[in-house]
């Protein structure tokens, strides 16, 4: 009997901690979105489209960006799917804005 509840209870703990990980993967994953739109839309302020360029070069792997202005605001959004087995797709988004420093036109 002892060694069904051990055998349970350690694929259980296998489970948890490989969920775990995939969860610490996706928040990692979020934040490199977060970061990668706040350096777009910094860029993309400040008139710098080969910067920018360079810095859509940087989006993890996989990811969308998206980029918007209106009212003088650049808006920008990266986004990036990830899976587990059958657990997923989950979207992971970053999302960031900056104000178009003055003389620069959209």
């Amino acid at each position: 009997m002892v060694t069904a509840e051990l055998a349970v209870s350690l694929l259980s703990a296998a489970v948890l901690v490989c969920l775990a990980a995939w969860v610490a993967g996706l928040v990692s994953l979020q934040g490199s979105c977060r970061s990668s739109a706040s350096e777009i839309a910094d860029q993309l302020a400040r008139g710098d489209k080969a910067v920018a360029a360079k810095a859509r070069g940087n989006v993890p792997q996989g990811a969308t960006v998206s980029t918007s202005t209106s009212a003088g605001w650049v808006r920008v959004r990266v986004s990036a799917e990830r899976s587990m087995g059958r657990v997923g797709p989950i979207t992971v988004v970053g999302t960031a804005s900056a104000p178009l420093e003055p003389g620069q036109t959209p």
